[in-house]
């Protein structure tokens, strides 16, 4: 049986799949290393990439099986759960916002791709089509963001975690990312639908508990003792 994340709350530790990739990212980009720890595993991981067949297809596969996982969980949701639909919908709003980020934030910084610097298994995306951060990895871990929200157990969301993950690696493998541009991302794709769901559930919450409700409530109650003490 699947259970559903409480409406009005995330919980921590069912959030844990997604707190230990926030601090693997973290990690990533601000520890210091000769020559850049991103630029040195990059590096490395594209030179692999070298002597792995159709290796552009890891993050094609994994990314458009985390695409359907998620939208099965949101239609389970939608169906079993109606309760939960504009958590689905705050949470599906979120991976949008975090995909057009991710675009303008291309445009911002303007980083060529690995691919520009060094011969890599992938075909180079044209001059323009720019580095950071990584949409691939925006959109996977926006689809993990999105089940951590509507699933109470995270066994799911580890494991859409570590498909993820592969999501990531492939890019870099490929040559077409640097590790920081997949760190990123991810940071990015999971922030939006987490801070959008916590928004929309703190303001239900007031609304639920608001003054003006409880005072309607009361005066319900009042004209119903009046009434019965009339009768």
């Amino acid at each position: 049986m699947v259970e559903i994340m409480p409406s009005r709350t995330l919980r921590a530790r069912r959030l844990a799949p997604l707190i230990a990739v926030t601090m693997a990212a973290t990690a990533l980009i601000l520890a210091p290393a000769p020559g850049s720890l991103s630029v040195v595993g990059t590096k490395w991981l594209s030179s692999l990439g070298l002597s792995v067949p159709h290796v552009d297809l890891v993050s094609e596969v994994t990314l458009v099986l985390l695409a359907l996982a998620a939208a099965s969980v949101i239609g389970w949701v939608w169906w079993k759960h109606p309760s939960q639909r504009p958590r689905a919908v705050v949470a599906s709003i979120g991976v949008v916002l975090a995909y057009v980020t991710s675009e303008a934030l291309k445009a911002l910084f303007a980083q060529a791709r690995p691919c520009s610097r060094w011969v890599t298994a992938a075909e180079c995306p044209p001059a323009g089509d720019w580095s950071l951060p990584s949409n691939h990895a925006t959109l996977a871990f926006g689809a993990v963001a999105v089940v951590a929200v509507l699933l109470a157990r995270s066994a799911l969301t580890w494991a859409m975690v570590g498909v993820a993950v592969l999501v990531a690696v492939g890019r870099v493998v490929e040559g077409v990312h640097y590790v920081h541009d997949v760190a990123i991302g991810a940071l990015l794709g999971m922030a939006l639908p987490l801070l959008l769901t916590l928004v929309f559930d703190a303001s239900r919450k007031r609304r639920n508990g608001s003054p003006r409700r409880r005072d309607v409530g009361s005066d319900r109650g009042t004209n119903t003792a009046l009434t019965g003490s009339s009768e």
